[in-house]
């Protein structure tokens, strides 16, 4: 009776099926990444044609990242009775539904109906990102957990690549024109047009990977294979994770860290037209193709590295290198401040995956569902603090905003060397 628990786990850790499972989660990686990003670059056109101020224009990712509090404890419960699989299906789910909400929204021209698609599409990549960074994290030994997770992540940032350059090509086939002017109709029509049949080509595609994942078979991690075994598993209430000091300062890590990536997507297309004159909208999303693309080559440059020096120090280190290009960003040097901008995604590129990563450290079976869906909760922070700060440009400019960032980089440089560590080894 003893060697079946062994038989399990060995089949989680190694072998074809580990690889197929490891495969297919990580394309979900990919999916939520380009939809995430999208909703970033699309910002600056919506605001144009549907004439919106800064802050209203926020509301995307209002709406975006707000789904991700509201998902984030019903995730964890459908994959606390159905498991990881089931909380993956369930996200497929939701993210179909509302790539097809976008159909109404754009042709009815409703920035309403699109806030509800949007938010529709948030609480599928919830519910993915809930299930699949958790499982992908715990699908092995403890020590390699930074390192697989950001392998995914790195093709997560290959969907945040393309979302921007897909955004780039809809804008270069619309006319470039300002409200008032001859044509401005047109482009509008022709914009959401483009962005129309972008998301029912997601939509299909999503509805063929929920049928694969429907017949699909993934195996346990081998935690939630040896609490199954044992009958024993570790208090996984919310009381209990708050009372673990890195688990709470990873969560307030991640909330602060995502809120950072998500004004630097959201306002560097604005940023460089107003640093790098000439540029046009269509370039800047262009220029912004290349930011990302920054941010995943330093996940695929870097993600090595995690299996040989602990993924802290890296952080650490990246983070410091992150504070210095925002300050040179904030200094508004034209042309220098731009390439700055684009430069520091690089040393961002590996925080999300290591802080999640950092933050579940120790945890095992239900407790890990239960610090998954906190740390998704704080994903928030993408809706929350750029909001705060687009008050910030309304009331004094960008580089005001960007001056107003470097805290909360120290904070993220601080839980790398410290924060992480604080009541561990007591765990």
């Amino acid at each position: 009776m003893a060697s079946a628990p062994e038989t399990k786990k060995s089949q989680s850790t190694g072998g074809k099926n580990w690889i197929v499972a490891f495969a297919l989660v990580t394309m979900l990686f990919f999916i939520w990444g380009l939809a995430m990003n999208l909703v970033n670059a699309i910002r600056d056109p919506f605001t144009v044609y549907l004439n919106l101020n800064t802050t209203e224009s926020s509301f995307l990712q209002v709406a975006y990242y707000g789904a991700y509090f509201v998902m984030a404890i019903p995730a964890t419960m459908v994959a606390k009775r159905f498991g990881y699989k089931g909380g993956m299906i369930c996200g497929l789910i939701f993210f179909t539904v509302g790539a097809f909400l976008t159909i109404p929204a754009t042709t009815s021209l409703s920035y309403g109906m699109f806030l509800l698609a949007m938010f529709v599409i948030a609480l599928g990549a919830a519910s993915l990102e809930a299930n699949c960074n958790p499982y992908i994290t715990k699908l092995g030994d403890e020590k390699g957990e930074s390192f697989r997770l950001n392998l995914s992540q790195c093709f997560n940032s290959v969907g945040s690549v393309i979302g921007p350059l897909i955004l780039g090509m809809i804008l270069g086939n619309t006319a470039s024109v300002k409200a008032g002017e001859p044509g401005f109709d047109e482009a509008k029509v022709s914009f959401m047009s483009q962005t129309r049949m972008f998301y029912i080509v997601v939509g299909i595609i999503l509805a063929v990977i929920l049928a694969v994942f429907v017949v699909a078979k993934l195996p346990s991690p081998p935690g939630d294979e040896d609490e199954a075994a044992s009958g024993a598993s570790q208090d996984s209430s919310i009381g209990a994770l708050v009372k673990k000091p890195w688990v709470v300062l990873g969560v307030l890590a991640e909330f602060i860290y995502v809120g950072l990536q998500t004004i630097g997507f959201t306002y560097f297309s604005t940023f460089a037209q107003q640093q790098w004159e000439g540029m046009t909208a269509a370039t800047a999303a262009s220029f912004l193709a290349i930011l990302t693309l920054m941010f995943a080559i330093g996940r695929f440059v870097t993600t090595p590295f995690m299996a040989k020096v602990e993924p802290g120090k890296i952080l650490g280190v990246y983070m410091i290198a992150a504070t210095i290009l925002m300050a040179v960003t904030a200094m508004g040097l034209g042309k220098v401040s731009v390439i700055a901008f684009i430069a520091l995604y690089f040393f961002m590129s590996i925080a999300y995956g290591t802080i999640f990563a950092l933050s579940l450290a120790s945890l095992k079976g239900a407790a890990t569902k239960t610090g998954s869906s906190l740390i998704t909760m704080s994903i928030v922070g993408g809706a929350v603090i750029p909001l705060l700060y687009a008050m910030i440009i309304d009331a004094v400019g960008m580089n005001a905003m960007l001056w107003a960032t470097i805290p909360l980089f120290l904070y993220l440089v601080w839980y790398a060397f410290a924060g992480s560590k604080i009541g561990l080894k007591k765990a």
